[in-house]
C-alpha cells in the first residue's frame, strides 16, 4: 500500500532536454499539484538561470523548492565514461550522487538515455538479485493502461534479464497502475508452445517457473498488447524502444491525419463538434504525455527518464509517476522479489 504519512525529496535534472530548462521547471511547478505538501522538488542546474526561471514560474520563495547548481551539462552526443570522467559537475551526474548520498529520494532527467544508465548503473549499483537496469513505460489499452519494458536500457537481454523485467513490472504495475495481480505476457511472433528464437524459448521456460511471484500468461503477439488482456508485457530493450516509438508516432500520425480531414469543410467541423467529448477523452487516454516517465528499474536508488524532447506536461507526468513509485516503498519491494526469484530458479535447476 502508498504511504501517504512520508514526505520525499525528488531531485529534478533541469538540464539537457531538448526544449530547455525553462520547460522542465515549468513541468515541477506543475508537479507540485500532484505531490504532498511535505515533499521537495530540488531543481538542479545552472543556479543563476533556475532562479530566473523559477521566479517567472511563480516559483521564488516557494517552501516545496530548492536549487542546487550545477556547473556542467550532459549533451545529447556524451558517452557515458566521458561523462563520469571530465563533467563531474553536470547536473544529472550532481543529482544522481544527491539520490547515493541520501540528499535525494528519486531524481528525474530528460537528458541523454546512454548516460543516464551507464551513470546511473555505476553510482547507484545494481540492486541484489539483478546486474542490468531496465525502463519501463506505461502504454495504454483499451480499457486502460499497461507497463512495456525493457524499451531502452538494455537492448541485448538474456532470459534471466527478461524473467527479471517481468517481476520488476509486475512491482511497477502494482504500484503506478494499482493492479494487484498485474498479468504478464512475453512479447514474441506467435503464442504456440515451442515459437521463437532460443532466448525467448529459455525466457518463457522460466517465467512458467515463477508462479508464485508473477502472474505469467505465456508469450504474447504484437496485437495482444491493445486489447486489455495484459497488465506487464515484457520485451528487450531494443524491440520495446521501437515499439514504444512506433506507438508515439502513430498517436501523433493519426491526430494529424484527423485535424487535416475536418479541415474547412463545415459538415465535417458539425461532425467533429458533436464527436468532441468523445474524441477529447480517447485523445487524453492515449496521449504519451499523460504517463511521461519511465523509471529506470534495478538499481538500488529510483531514477526517473523521460524522452528529450518531453513538455511540461509530460515532466509533470514523470515526476507524479516517481513520487507514487516513493510512496509504495517499490525499490524495496523489487529487490526483496528479485531475491525469492533467483531462489526459486536455482533450486529448480538443482
Amino acid at each position: 500500500m502508498a504511504d501517504a504519512t512520508r514526505s520525499y525529496r525528488i531531485a529534478v535534472d533541469c538540464m539537457g532536454g531538448d526544449k530547455g530548462p525553462g520547460e522542465v521547471v515549468m513541468g515541477a511547478a506543475k508537479a507540485l499539484r500532484d505531490i504532498a505538501s511535505s515533499d521537495r522538488l530540488i531543481l538542479v542546474g545552472k543556479e543563476k538561470g533556475l532562479r530566473a526561471l523559477a521566479q517567472r514560474a511563480g516559483l521564488a520563495g516557494h517552501p516545496q523548492i530548492e536549487i542546487r547548481n550545477a556547473d556542467d551539462v550532459v549533451g545529447m552526443e556524451d558517452k557515458p565514461m566521458q561523462v563520469l570522467k571530465s563533467k563531474r559537475e553536470a547536473s544529472m551526474l550532481i543529482a544522481l550522487e544527491m539520490v547515493k548520498k541520501g540528499e535525494a529520494d528519486a531524481m528525474f532527467s530528460t537528458g541523454n538515455t546512454k548516460v543516464l544508465v551507464g551513470a546511473g548503473t555505476v553510482k547507484l549499483r545494481p540492486m541484489e538479485g539483478t546486474d542490468r537496469p531496465a525502463l519501463a513505460a506505461i502504454m495504454p489499452h483499451a480499457f486502460g493502461h499497461f507497463v512495456l519494458m525493457d524499451v531502452g536500457a538494455n537492448p541485448e537481454s538474456t532470459p534471466t534479464h527478461l524473467a527479471h523485467n517481468a517481476i520488476m513490472g509486475t512491482i511497477y504495475a502494482q504500484a503506478a497502475l494499482g493492479i494487484a495481480k498485474p498479468r504478464v505476457g512475453l512479447l514474441t511472433v506467435g503464442t504456440e508452445e515451442g515459437k521463437g528464437n532460443e532466448r525467448i524459448k529459455h525466457a518463457h521456460a522460466i517465467l512458467k517457473k515463477l508462479g508464485s511471484e508473477i502472474n505469467y500468461v505465456g508469450p504474447v503477439e504484437g496485437f495482444d498488447m491493445f486489447d486489455g488482456s495484459l497488465d506487464v508485457v515484457v520485451a528487450d530493450g531494443f524491440t520495446g524502444n521501437v515499439l514504444l516509438k512506433t506507438v508515439e508516432g502513430m498517436f501523433t500520425m493519426l491526430i494529424r491525419m484527423i485535424k487535416k480531414r475536418i479541415g474547412w469543410n463545415p459538415v465535417s467541423w458539425l461532425g467533429a463538434l458533436t464527436m468532441f467529448p468523445i474524441m477529447n477523452s480517447i485523445k487524453h487516454h492515449l496521449r504519451p504525455d499523460r504517463n511521461g516517465g519511465a523509471p529506470l528499474l534495478g538499481l538500488s536508488g529510483l531514477v526517473m527518464k523521460a524522452h528529450g524532447s518531453s513538455n511540461r506536461h509530460a515532466i509533470r507526468g514523470a515526476i507524479r509517476l516517481g513520487r507514487e513509485a516513493l510512496s509504495h516503498d517499490m525499490t524495496a519491494r523489487m529487490g526483496a522479489a528479485l531475491v525469492r526469484a533467483n531462489e526459486i530458479l536455482e533450486t529448480a535447476d538443482d
